[in-house]
């Protein structure tokens, strides 16, 4: 009842059948009017983050006003301390999942065989992960893998396995988006490597489509707010986990050859600039070789 004081027309009405209920939603399309009256109630407003790209769609949906002002500010960590791969000849959209299972996992094999350490693979979905797993083959390797409506215990766990101390590779297999997609902290050999597979799509469904329809009404830009940019949102996050301070030195590794794109290099940030192209496992595994020896 509180929330259709607010409705309008940047909300719609969802009926939805779960087993024998009906389950009535008010969806909001666009919270841009409403976070603008809270912000109104504060004196002056901060909105930050390391991974607010790009920049003019967080400040259109976080209800920024023409006046308001936005700053841009360089990585404080040396470009040289990370390398950013990309396999660009990948391609892992749903339809093409398990025929580049096989693929996806022999440059999981190249960049996690480079050097002995701590990764994380991120996938965009577990079926998607359990696929690729079929095809791993990495013997003096521990693999551990998230399981889905994993415990704050079952978390701590995990990441009690990335240790500076390992005297083998350990891997971590993980969705995008999840529990360790974002908010942990493994510094310096804790994690020397991210392994991203997928540009972070969320699965289609009829809300999101709902908000492409909105944001293709009034600007024609529906699937970069509803689809696109939160993808690439994921992307960051997950890629973020590996440089954590000025003296952190590690890899990103982007499967997908939808990252090639300038659509997608356009939201890069500024410590990716120097990427480079992968087109088989030898490459991504030569290029390792000799970021590991320069660092």
């Amino acid at each position: 009842m509180r929330t259709s004081e607010f409705f309008d027309e940047r909300y719609v009405t969802l009926y939805e059948k779960q087993r024998d209920e009906l389950i009535v939603n008010l969806f909001c399309m666009d919270p841009s009017y409403l976070l603008g009256l809270a912000f109104e109630k504060s004196v002056s407003s901060i909105v930050f983050s390391a991974t607010l790209t790009p920049l003019d769609y967080y400040m259109d949906i976080l209800a920024a006003k023409p006046e308001d002002g936005s700053l841009l500010l360089e990585s404080p960590f040396p470009g040289r301390n990370v390398a950013v791969l990309i396999a660009n000849r990948i391609p892992t959209t749903y339809k093409q999942r398990e025929n580049s299972a096989m693929e996806v996992a022999q440059m999981i094999h190249a960049a996690v065989n480079s050097r002995k350490g701590n990764y994380i693979v991120y996938f965009p979905s577990y079926r998607y992960m359990r696929q690729v797993l079929d095809f791993i083959n990495l013997p003096e390797t521990e693999i551990i893998v998230q399981e889905s409506g994993t415990t704050e215990e079952e978390r701590d766990v995990f990441l009690a396995k990335f240790s500076s101390a390992n005297e083998k590779t350990h891997v971590g297999f993980c969705v995008m988006g999840g529990v360790f997609g974002e908010g942990i902290d493994l510094v310096g050999d804790r994690l020397i490597g991210a392994i991203i597979v997928g540009v972070g799509l969320p699965q289609i469904n009829p809300r999101l489509d709902l908000i492409r329809d909105y944001y293709n009404h009034l600007e024609g830009s529906g699937f970069q707010y509803a689809y696109m940019f939160p993808g690439m949102g994921r992307v960051l996050q997950a890629a973020g986990r590996v440089i954590r301070t000025p003296e952190d030195k590690g890899m990103i590794f982007l499967i997908d050859e939808r990252f090639a794109h300038q659509r997608y290099l356009q939201l890069f940030p500024e410590l990716w600039r120097n990427w480079r192209p992968i087109g088989k496992p030898e490459e991504a595994e030569r290029l390792l070789n000799g970021f590991w020896e320069r660092v």
